[in-house]
């Protein structure tokens, strides 16, 4: 029967030195080396670019707070470059208003319905005019 362990010991030695060579040689340095060098590129860019990001973000935000400004300033009498913009923006805001009230309307009906008729809840959707969703059939 064959020895195991002096053989395993053996294999053990020379992957060892296989090892140790291949540590010592400066091509795989230079390839160890580039490749580290490389992933740190990679992560120094990806950071880069998040800051980056964030950075246009926080700039939106203030871009988007003189904005407003300015509109809340000029909204009575806006500088004629920017009287087409300020005019969308009063549409804009009509609109908003105009389904705001929608909204409220169709709260109302829910909360009017509601209160009529706790018990039937299927006359619901029609009171606000929406057409009631077809019963699922029983298998």
């Amino acid at each position: 029967m064959a020895n195991y362990t002096s053989m395993l010991k053996g294999t053990i030695k020379a992957l060892g030195r296989k090892a140790k060579n291949i540590a010592e040689d400066n091509a795989f340095r230079d390839v160890y080396d580039r490749s580290t060098t490389t992933a740190r590129c990679y992560t120094n860019i990806a950071k880069l670019s998040v800051l980056i990001n964030g950075e246009l973000e926080d700039q939106q935000k203030v871009f988007n707070e003189i904005g407003r400004t300015f509109y809340e300033l000029n909204r009575s009498d806006p500088p004629e470059l920017f009287a087409e913009l300020f005019a969308k923006v009063g549409e804009m805001d009509d609109k908003i208003e105009t389904m705001r009230a929608e909204l409220a309307a169709a709260k109302s009906a829910v909360e009017a319905a509601r209160s009529s008729a706790p018990s039937d809840e299927s006359a619901l959707p029609e009171e606000i005019g929406i057409a009631p969703e077809p019963e699922a059939e029983d298998e």
